[in-house]
């Protein structure tokens, strides 16, 4: 498979058709609700026919990058990494991920991943701004957007609810000169091949 952001330990490509079926893990992650606990992902259970309208839909849509997370040493898909919401007007996306594959977690994979894409985002899709929220009580995913590059800049109170609870959403947010100055150099660092 041909990689397309390639990284020492990660690397991010697009997915294909199958690597959406029954027997391949990220069909399963849609399923699994300990990775939505924060997130709007798996409010209904998952189908193929869902996974096939979603595919189809993201290789359509020119404002969604989607690309998986693979990790170099197996080759193993652990997870997705996305720009969304693109505005190529005003020069804009949203970033959002999961890490399906729990073995992977606490190892600084989706803080790599995170780099990559905003890198990425920053010089090849000339973005300017990049911006994502966490919820308050998802730590993890906080320090991840905090590591990646991304600065808090405001609080949604009360704007998610799970399980009969609120909860404040944090927005995060990374302009292309601010974060070039702090991030490249870990870009740099992360990057096996630099994209160009």
């Amino acid at each position: 498979m041909k990689k397309y952001l390639i990284g020492k330990r990660i690397s991010l490509h697009g997915l294909t058709k199958e690597q959406l079926t029954l027997d391949q893990p990220y069909y399963h992650w849609l399923d699994d609700l300990s990775l939505d606990l924060f997130t709007n992902r798996s409010y209904f259970p998952n189908n193929m026919e869902k996974m096939e309208a979603y595919y189809q839909q993201a290789i359509a849509n020119n404002n969604l990058l989607l690309l998986g997370i693979f990790d170099n040493e197996t080759s193993k898909h652990i997870g997705n990494i996305t720009l969304q919401n693109i505005d190529w007007i005003h020069q804009t996306a949203f970033i959002a991920w999961v890490l399906g594959d729990k073995t992977f977690a606490g190892k600084g994979i989706v803080t790599e991943a995170g780099i990559m894409t905003m890198y990425y985002g920053f010089n090849k899709l000339n973005l300017e701004r990049i911006c994502g929220g966490v919820v308050e009580d998802h730590p993890a995913s906080k320090k991840v957007c905090l590591k990646s590059g991304l600065k808090i800049e405001g609080v949604k109170r009360k704007f998610f609810k799970r399980n009969g609870k609120r909860y404040d959403s944090i927005v995060m947010g990374a302009l292309r000169d601010e974060w070039m100055e702090t991030h490249s150099e870990k870009a740099e660092e992360i990057f096996q091949e630099l994209p160009i």
